[in-house]
């Protein structure tokens, strides 16, 4: 029987105490420190597209690190440690977002970055380089040989044309990075059939949900599963790992307890604006 590759979803790192989609520093370090000791193989994005058509073999432990939106606390805090350990990741970059970041320049030192939802609105805003990554933070990564970049459309969904929306994303990452791109994460994980088309006709070849489950070659390309990476260390970590990178446990798992992303988003979103 084939191994399920996990593919682990993150968006922060840092330190700021909402801790909606975001994983402490300290409990970041911990998890990479994991994947080294207990010598993980951490994927590129074209390894894993490889995988996914069953082209070649991987180890039985190979993982996926994914970084939605290309924040910019990954480059400032994250980077540092995947660098230190010599891990693999892929990062999914709404251009239009990163576009406008790069307009702007700011100090990479700071170590205070806003939650989730308040980055999400500055993103959209002159202010974006400051929770951001510019297209200068995305070619150092890429350049150090351990980060892909991917696209995530050009306004994260937000264009009512998806297949402009996907198209624009693809053709800026690619001008502005000199890279090709032919992997998407769907916006939010929402896709249906007439945006499956649309990927396909672009020459999108795999595409990333925000279901979690398992991956196994030959099936499920475009609708790859991944689970939510939450703030806590080295024995949570290891456990999810080991879930999901069992087709029978993981896909056991992910059919009985509920989705915890969509959990917390709900509650996330029943909170008072300014509580």
């Amino acid at each position: 029987m084939y191994q399920s590759v996990p593919v682990c979803m993150y968006h922060h790192v840092n330190d700021n105490p909402d801790k909606y989609l975001t994983v402490s520093v300290k409990n970041f370090r911990a998890q990479m420190e994991l994947l080294q000791k207990e010598g993980f193989t951490t994927l590129s994005s074209s390894e894993f597209m490889a995988y996914k058509k069953g082209v070649g073999r991987f180890p039985k432990k190979s993982v996926l690190l994914t970084f939605d939106d290309a924040w910019l606390d990954v480059f400032v805090n994250a980077f540092p440690i995947l660098k230190q350990y010599g891990i693999k990741f892929t990062v999914f970059v709404v251009s239009e977002w990163t576009g406008r970041a790069s307009k702007s320049t700011f100090d990479q030192t700071t170590d205070l970055f806003p939650p989730h939802h308040e980055a999400e609105e500055l993103a959209q805003t002159s202010d974006a380089h400051s929770v951001v990554c510019a297209w200068d933070h995305l070619r150092h990564m890429v350049d150090s040989g351990l980060c892909s970049v991917e696209n995530h459309t050009a306004t994260h969904g937000h264009l009512k044309d998806i297949k402009a929306d996907i198209r624009k994303g693809k053709e800026d990452i690619e001008s502005a990075l000199d890279v090709t791109t032919s992997q998407l994460a769907w916006p939010r994980g929402k896709y249906d059939t007439e945006k499956l088309r649309a990927a396909r006709e672009l020459g999108i070849e795999v595409a990333y949900t925000t279901r979690r489950g398992t991956n196994l070659p030959f099936v499920g390309a475009m609708r790859v599963k991944r689970f939510t990476v939450d703030d806590y260390g080295a024995d949570w970590f290891r456990r999810y790992l080991k879930i999901f990178s069992s087709p029978i446990y993981g896909f056991l798992y992910a059919r009985l307890k509920p989705d915890r992303r969509k959990e917390k988003f709900k509650r996330w979103a029943r909170k008072p604006a300014h509580s």
